[in-house]
Order: structure tokens, then C-alpha cells, then sequence
């Protein structure tokens, strides 16, 4: 007589496998950080103030992308025409990180908004910052995750394959729900932040709660300081001006939407108030 689970019923089978593989996607990795972040938590470093650095610990590089982007927009460093995004005249003066000057040099001309990310300049700028959170203890190096993911993968694959081979057809419902584990599991591996990280975007949140509160103050082309913080802490929705078309076009397949800029529109020829892009001093 088979042993549990694989006495289950064909539907009894796919509810326990659904549950199983969930259970296993969601634990492995919290046991994971626990056990790799513990001497970083204790640990926390004093000062985390470069807004590029803060999206990124909040969202990856990507976020940290869309950052520059966005308040570049703003700061009439970029501008936005329609579906296009391209670099005004003299813009690479007026930025300083290496993830700005990045951004700025891929939107010379007119390309492809939302293959920003993919720019090698971009992705190895981006990495750069990730790098700088990973050597703080705020940030799980990728192949860890990427690790942790594929073990989590095999557990659930190999409880299936084992049903597969003592039941046999049919399999559909099982592939199915392991696909949809898959998608769990990626969305789980994009989760970057150790427990040190969230800890500290959590004070950080709290640092700047009181510039959130005055968020309807801040105006496009105004204190490129206080926006980029505001975007970085808080995400950019909680800007007080219009970014979701924008943000529209930084989407695969985003440009078929046009309609108002979303932040910032024309923002005039990148000259003088620009600032320092991003983030001017702030940077940590």
C-alpha cells in the first residue's frame, strides 16, 4: 500500500501538491534570509541617504531606473514626447552617478523607453548599486537567491515526479500547479532585501515620514533633493504629479500608451536649476 501523500485520490493529490509546493516556496527562502542575514541585523549601518541607493534597496536597480527617469523628467534633464523619451542638449552635465550618466547616454535619440533596463551601460551601473548594498549586509546576492529558488524548484518537481511515476497519466493538473509555483518562486527570488534591508527602509520610513506629509508641496522642477528622496522611500506613486504614463512607457510593451507625460512633460532644454540629477548631495 502507498505511503502519504501518494495514497491521495488524483483531485486530493493537486490540492495537497498546491498547498505543499506553496509551503515550501514560501519557507525555504524566509529561513534562508533569517539564517544569512542574522550577524548583518544586528548590525545596521548608520547612514543609507543616496535616493538611488534607497530604490534599489526598495525595488532592485530597476526601481533605482525609473527613479533617475522620473525626476530627471522633472528637472527638464530628459524630456517626454508622446511614446519617446530622449536626452536634451548638454544633459551629461548636469548628472553625477554612473547610473545617471547611463540612463542619460541611452536616451540619446529616440530608442525604446522600456528596453532601458537592458542598456549594458544601465544593467552595469545598476548591479554597481546592488553590489554596494550586498557589501552592507542590506541586499542577498543574487546566485544566493538564485540557489535557494532552484532547490525550492527541485523539492516540488521531484514530489511530482515521483506521482507521475507511480500514478501516470494524467499529469496536466500537476504541470499546471507547478508552473504557477515557478511564477511564485520568481516573484519570491526578485525579493532582495535581507532582513537588515527591511529593517532599514523600514526606519527610513519613518525618518522621512513628515516629507511625506508635505509631499503636495514639492512641484515638478523644484527640490530635485526632497523628490528623488520622497520617490525612493516611499515609491513613486506617492509623488504629487503624474508619473503612471511615464512609468507606462518604462514597461515592456508599454509604449503603445500615450496620452499626458507623466512627469514632467517638455521640461524645457535641461539647462540651468538642474541640480544634480538624481540626488545632487545626497549621496551616502
Amino acid at each position: 500500500m502507498r505511503s502519504f501523500p501518494f495514497n491521495l485520490t488524483g483531485p486530493e493529490f493537486l490540492v495537497f501538491y498546491l498547498v505543499f509546493g506553496a509551503v515550501v516556496m514560501l519557507l525555504l527562502p524566509f529561513i534562508a534570509r533569517r539564517v544569512d542575514a542574522a550577524p548583518a541585523a544586528l548590525d545596521l549601518p548608520v547612514h543609507l541617504t543616496d535616493p538611488l541607493e534607497i530604490a534599489t534597496l526598495r525595488g532592485g536597480y530597476r526601481e533605482a531606473v525609473r527613479l533617475v527617469v522620473v525626476v530627471m523628467l522633472a528637472r527638464g534633464i530628459l524630456k517626454q514626447h508622446d511614446k519617446t523619451i530622449s536626452s536634451n542638449i548638454g544633459a551629461a552635465t548636469y548628472v553625477s552617478s554612473p547610473l545617471e550618466s547611463a540612463v542619460v547616454g541611452y536616451f540619446q535619440g529616440t530608442p525604446a523607453p522600456d528596453r532601458v533596463f537592458r542598456d549594458p551601460a544601465v544593467a552595469r551601473a545598476g548591479r554597481a548599486l546592488e553590489a554596494s548594498l550586498e557589501a552592507r549586509g542590506l541586499w542577498i546576492p543574487a546566485g544566493r537567491r538564485l540557489g535557494v529558488l532552484i532547490m525550492s524548484l527541485g523539492i516540488v518537481a521531484t514530489l511530482g515526479l515521483i506521482r507521475i511515476g507511480l500514478s501516470g497519466p494524467p499529469y496536466a493538473g500537476l504541470i499546471l500547479e507547478f508552473l504557477i509555483l515557478a511564477v511564485l518562486g520568481n516573484a519570491l527570488y526578485a525579493q532582495g532585501k535581507s532582513v537588515a534591508g527591511q529593517r532599514m527602509l523600514a526606519r527610513l520610513r519613518a525618518l522621512f515620514v513628515r516629507l511625506k506629509r508635505r509631499a503636495r508641496e514639492l512641484k515638478p522642477g523644484g527640490a530635485a533633493q526632497e523628490i528623488a528622496l520622497l520617490a525612493a522611500v516611499f515609491g513613486l506613486g506617492a509623488l504629487p504629479f503624474k508619473v503612471r504614463d511615464t512609468l507606462g512607457l518604462l514597461t515592456p510593451g508599454g509604449n503603445s500608451s500615450g496620452g499626458e507625460s507623466g512627469a514632467g512633460g517638455d521640461g524645457g532644454d535641461g539647462g540651468g536649476g538642474c541640480g544634480g540629477g538624481c540626488g545632487g548631495g545626497c549621496g551616502g
